[in-house]
């Protein structure tokens, strides 16, 4: 009698110090990320023409969060960094034109393997780091740069069976590749013109409501493919022991947006859904994409096997904290050399080569994306306003300062009002001893030029792209 209890009480100290409460309880992870799809481009953040149902209904019943930085507003780096827990420097994914190699870097299936889960993606990869790969799951496009309006679930579904089959957790990269340029899929006449919502460092234009209005209805079907994700853990009944997690990505490709630091481009949601574990509550607490590597660790009751540059949001999800990092480090070195430091009101940013004109080479090309940039320019004649916006985007101060509070566009510069001198002198101070912790230089450099070889690289993938029949892999993407 004497031993049953014993034994009764060895397995209740169990359940009660696990992870998260109970035995066992090494919780599945189902992540779904946008493409190209910045923090303002929904219902539930106040974009008045968004149609996502689906995303603003899980808003409302998850950790929603809204201050969600990449130190990169790029692809390869975002991934890179969301994918191994590590900033630029350490993980060597500088930009998507100029990485770095390093030695020792883990990926997340490299600690959450040994932890018994297994980990699989489905959709745009854009990513190579790590000691192993991910299981490729079939189902969702992986390239970006095409009209791709078709996904399937089935794959995933298969992957999740398998997973309960053998009593094993998983973790799940859904990657959509929406709403990347060429913006084709979806249903433009949802959004009337006259009806979208133009932010305020754009010049409004005919180009500019349509681009707004084309990216609007390729977050529409990413808000589809959220919604028939939840549906698929709902009728597998795993929504119990699944954590859904519904990432934005870095911003649209306009003007200050995706490949700058602004808030525009550099500032995402995070969506974290766990019924009954994970209170419904909207925070604006400053996270990373490299916090989220340790936080699946730290949820499935692990230890990271080498050191991360993120931070655990498990006690933030959890409601235990009310804050979780006190500024975000925003670290551009192509096509800009461009460093920023966020905090909850201001941000900082801090341009290298303040005497270029900075618009990037991709608003010269074919994309849509630079018919709106050529008609700025065309209408600027006769529009001082439009030639204000212009000289927002091509001509940045060496040091700019911004209450995002109150001016989440960036369209207000502080930096030469005196009553904001000893803000600016501080946050200067903490931007350089955030990237001297990060390994980075303090000195400006100017973006790596591309030699012949890597010219005739780049050559050889245009021609690829051109052909049809060619295959085309997710590293040659977005040049």
């Amino acid at each position: 009698m004497k031993n049953s209890f014993t034994l009764f009480c060895l397995i209740l100290f169990a359940v009660i110090s696990s992870p998260a409460g109970y035995a066992n309880d090494r919780p599945n992870f189902v992540i779904v990320l946008a493409d190209d799809v910045g923090w303002d481009a929904f219902g539930c953040t106040g974009s008045p023409h968004a149609r996502t149902p689906h995303i603003d209904q899980l808003a409302r019943e998850s950790v929603f969060m809204d201050r969600l930085y990449t130190s990169v507003s790029q692809c390869a780096p975002l991934r890179a960094e969301f994918y191994t827990g590590l900033l630029p420097m350490h993980n060597g994914v500088l930009a998507n034109a100029q990485k770095e190699e390093r030695t020792g870097v883990l990926n997340i299936a490299d600690h959450l393997r040994p932890l018994g889960y297994r980990v699989g993606l489905t959709g745009k990869t854009h990513f190579k780091l790590g000691e192993k790969e991910f299981d490729r799951i079939e189902g969702f496009p992986g390239n970006a740069n095409g009209d791709l309006p078709e996904y399937d679930l089935s794959g995933v579904r298969r992957y999740m069976t398998n997973a309960q089959s053998a009593d094993s957790p998983f973790c799940i990269f859904i990657c959509s590749v929406h709403a990347h340029h060429p913006w084709t899929v979806g249903d433009e006449s949802h959004f009337p013109h006259a009806e979208v919502k133009i932010p305020p460092h754009y010049a409004d234009t005919p180009a500019t409501r349509k681009a707004i209005a084309i990216h609007a209805a390729e977050v529409e079907e990413f808000d589809r493919q959220v919604g028939d994700t939840r549906s698929l853990i709902k009728e597998l009944a795993l929504e119990k022991n699944t954590i859904l997690i519904v990432l934005s990505e870095q911003g649209i490709a306009m003007p200050r947006g995706k490949w700058s630091p602004y808030e525009h481009g550099s500032r995402a949601v995070c969506i974290a859904h766990w019924p009954e574990r994970f209170a419904p509550r909207k925070t604006s607490a400053i996270a990373m994409y490299c916090d989220f590597v340790p936080t699946f660790i730290d949820l499935a009751g692990g230890q990271p096997r080498v050191p991360l540059d993120g931070k655990s949001l498990k006690h933030l999800w959890l409601g235990q904290s009310v804050k979780h990092r006190q500024s975000a480090l925003i670290s551009n070195v192509h096509p800009f050399w461009q460093k920023a430091i966020v905090t909850e009101q201001f941000k900082l940013v801090w341009t290298g080569f303040p005497e270029r004109d900075h618009i990037f080479s991709n608003f010269s090309s074919k994309k849509f994306f630079s018919v709106a940039w050529a008609e700025w320019n065309q209408m600027s004649s006769e529009d001082e306003y439009i030639t204000a916006r212009i000289r927002h985007v091509l001509h940045p101060k060496k040091h700019e300062l911004y209450d995002i509070q109150k001016d989440p566009y960036e369209v207000h510069d502080l930096s030469e009002n005196p009553d904001y001198a000893h803000t600016k002198e501080q946050l200067l101070a903490q931007l350089r001893q955030l990237m001297t912790v990060a390994g980075e230089s303090l000195e400006p450099s100017q973006p790596v030029k591309k030699n012949r070889e890597s010219t005739r690289k780049g050559r050889e993938r245009r021609n690829r792209r051109n052909d049809p029949k060619a295959q085309r892999s997710n590293e040659d993407q977005e040049r």
